[in-house]
């Protein structure tokens, strides 16, 4: 669900904007006609084959992943694998292929075993997605990658439509479903049915079940869907009957009976409430998002507690099933979404999926997007405000409260289209997803097989134009920028923290919802962000969203105490004046008031954002000089050794990327309910991909470096380059099309 973006700006002093390639623009070409070795190939780090050491398991604090000897694993993930339903077997392979080499190694398939709509018997099973799972399974298998399976998603166009005849009370057609998989024993039942046919019957494409094939490292249970966001606002009024039933039951193990309730609850009334027919009416979600009032407290402390134990003990219960009746032997992760109310629900919701042992969130950066198709392309005429990351810390994708005792993945992320600070996010996400033991981060979604060279819904045409597609991920600005950024994450150059912040909260605090000393912002995604400008997700915390960025925050649910540990030292790294936060390994400074980014670790070092703002740069043994206004320069060993003696050295370069013949012009618009300035999308452009010209020196104190070249974007050498040394340093002028530069 990706794609491209771009245009405008970005003005060099020796640069000159153009619409075309060769006044301050290059052409990226892929795969090209250069047939030489591949030279930055990243394959060697993945295993021979997905799970020949054995199935991936839990680190003795259950925080990070283990392989099947007990070794820790580091993963570089991206979704799909779900791409299995649209090519052939041979573009599979070349897909897995194309992943490997740029360093990924664990997959996500994001699909719907359940039967298309048109399918009357619900118990039945769409047997074509279930072959696509298999078929990934396999393909990625073979070039050591691992996959997560993600089998449902109660939205209406993925699941192929809703058929009356499947026996779900109120829903048929065109009917979401949310909510229903918690309260309804008939669609549970077809679940499970489902699922047992996926993971028990023989794979034919390895003649192994994917309950015993350990190239399948992690089970999702559901995609997007839970009781405590505003999707139950929506549910149609037999489910509701069908719940305000679940609660009276549940009421009554409670208090004993419903006339106990009554008077437990005072002058607290719905106008759904049927106690003489066992039906109690639901308060809706706006008022779990609010603080308390003295009136309704009590009764909706008890909705909200049955709300989380009905999801709980659904998710606890497919977790029993999965492994003691169909004897999966893989992790198991119960959902990946999010809350109405991040501030007093989301910590709740996480305690819902505690019972497994992988926790999940899906979190995009925001372009600011305007359009009346945005949820799925980009039209002339469209606005957006392509902001940067380094701008705008809180929305930074890796601020997560981590569970204490569970890893944690990003399973669905990264920069939409159009934003033109792709080459960002991938240094983002190694840089603060090493410092904080975020565990993977899936970028969404390969847009076709390798880059991605014709983004464009070519079926339309508006006024001589085509519609870019928007989830596409396979740029130059966003895949391209994966090599460096694995090597980062996979082989562990980034240091981890040790908690910044520790919560400890109780039951009791959740189901009051009170506030936490810091909680995650509200994420991003066109599709189901039925409620923008959200004021109740931004309620006031106690420490300030920069506290993500100086290290872990992590969260204990299952407390008998409410109580916290806070390093003092955070004061002293993050400074609001002169905005800058700094993280607590010494490794991390964001300067968000100037939008640049410095990571300076021994075996990896980078600058990112508007460069021209400061132009040089100290990094230890590394002087990045640079006049972009922005770019993305990142100077990693390929051999584990810290820089000064690393005899191999990736140096990877990426600036803004647009399609030729992008045109916009600045402007001011309404953007989430205020008043914003960006740009309106004039011309969506052709291919090929120009890339902005890069304008800088890098200087590198190494004796062992003798050798410069240049690669295209598959890899292969393209030019020697010159290298100058002056005593112990070694230079290199950067050519405008830099991209990949090898060192050794």
């Amino acid at each position: 669900m990706k794609i491209f973006f771009l245009g405008i700006v970005l003005t060099m002093s020796q640069l000159i904007y153009s619409q075309d390639a060769g006044k301050g623009w290059w052409t990226f070409t892929f795969p090209g006609k250069n047939d030489k070795p591949m030279l930055l190939d990243l394959r060697y780090l993945n295993e021979k084959v997905a799970g020949q050491n054995g199935f991936i398991g839990l680190s003795k604090d259950g925080e990070s992943f283990v392989d099947g000897r007990g070794k820790a694993i580091r993963f570089w993930a991206s979704n799909g694998g779900d791409m299995a339903n649209e090519v052939s077997d041979s573009a599979l392979a070349a897909e897995a292929k194309f992943l490997a080499q740029r360093g990924v190694n664990l997959v996500r398939f994001h699909g719907s075993i359940n039967p298309e709509g048109k399918e009357k018997n619900l118990f039945a099973v769409d047997t074509a997605e279930v072959n696509n799972i298999w078929r990934c399974v396999a393909a990625m298998k073979s070039e050591g990658i691992y996959t997560v399976i993600s089998p449902f998603w109660p939205h209406n166009g993925h699941m192929g439509g809703v058929s009356k005849e499947w026996g779900i009370e109120g829903y048929g057609e065109k009917d979401d479903m949310w909510a229903v998989l918690f309260f309804n024993d008939r669609l549970q039942s077809a679940y499970r049915q489902w699922i047992k046919y996926l993971y028990t019957t023989p794979n034919p494409h390895t003649n192994t079940a994917l309950k015993d094939d350990p190239a399948v490292a992690i089970i999702q249970i559901e995609n997007e869907d839970a009781v405590f966001f505003w999707t139950m606002q929506g549910i149609k009024p037999a489910l509701r009957k069908m719940i305000g039933t679940q609660f009276a039951g549940w009421l009554r193990k409670k208090y004993g009976s419903l006339e106990l309730v009554r008077k437990a609850w005072g002058a607290a009334r719905h106008k759904d409430d049927d106690f003489n027919n066992s039906i109690v009416g639901l308060i809706g979600m706006y008022e779990m998002t609010i603080p308390e009032n003295d009136t309704t407290a009590i009764r909706l402390r008890d909705q909200v507690a049955f709300y989380a134990e009905t999801q709980r003990n659904f998710y606890d219960g497919i977790y029993k099933y999965i492994r003691e009746e169909l004897g999966c032997r893989q992790l198991v992760n119960a959902n990946n979404w999010r809350t109405a109310s991040q501030s007093r629900l989301l910590d709740l919701e996480r305690w819902t999926n505690a019972g497994v042992e992988v926790m999940a969130v899906n979190k995009y950066f925001d372009p600011g997007h305007n359009g009346p198709n945005n949820g799925w392309r980009i039209d002339p005429g469209d606005q957006y405000t392509s902001p940067s990351a380094w701008k705008n810390p809180q929305d930074i994708s890796t601020n997560i409260r981590q569970v204490a005792g569970h890893p944690m993945m990003v399973t669905e992320g990264g920069w939409n289209l159009p934003n033109k600070y792709q080459t960002e996010g991938p240094l983002l996400v190694a840089a603060y997803g090493g410092l904080t033991g975020l565990d993977a981060f899936f970028w969404f979604h390969p847009g076709s097989v390798g880059f991605d060279m014709n983004p464009y819904f070519t079926f339309l045409n508006l006024g001589g134009q085509h519609p870019l597609k928007r989830w596409t991920n396979a740029t130059p600005g966003e895949a391209g920028m994966y090599p460096a950024n694995a090597l980062i994450q996979r082989l562990g150059y980034v240091k981890e923290s040790e908690p910044i912040l520790h919560e400890d909260r109780t039951m009791q605090q959740l189901l009051r919802r009170d506030i936490p000393l810091v909680y995650e912002e509200q994420s991003f995604d066109p599709n189901r962000d039925f409620i923008f400008n959200n004021k109740n997700s931004i309620t006031d915390q106690t420490l300030p969203a920069l506290l993500f960025l100086t290290g872990k925050v992590e969260v204990n649910l299952d407390s008998q105490s409410d109580s916290a540990r806070l390093n003092p030292r955070w004061r002293s790294m993050v400074d609001e004046r002169k905005k800058q936060v700094r993280s607590v390994t010494g490794q991390h400074l964001l300067d968000y008031g100037k939008g640049i980014f410095e990571l300076n670790a021994p075996k990896a070092k980078a600058v990112s954002g508007f460069l021209a703002a400061k132009e040089k740069f100290q990094l230890g043994d590394v002087e990045i000089s640079s006049i972009n206004e922005y770019a993305t320069i990142e100077v990693v060993s390929m051999d584990e050794q810290v820089i000064s003696e690393s005899a191999k050295i990736l140096v990877q370069v990426g600036t803004v990327f647009r399609p030729t013949g992008w045109k916009e012009e600045k402007g001011t618009f309404t953007h989430a309910g205020r008043k914003v300035e960006g740009f309106t999308i004039l011309q969506t452009g052709k291919m090929p991909w120009l890339g902005m010209a890069a304008a800088g020196t890098i200087r590198i104190r190494n004796a062992r470096i003798s050798r410069a070249m240049q690669l295209d974007a598959d890899g292969r050498l393209l030019r020697e380059w010159k290298l100058t040394r002056d005593k112990t340093m070694v230079s290199l002028q950067l050519l405008p099309d830099a991209y990949y530069i090898l060192l050794q």
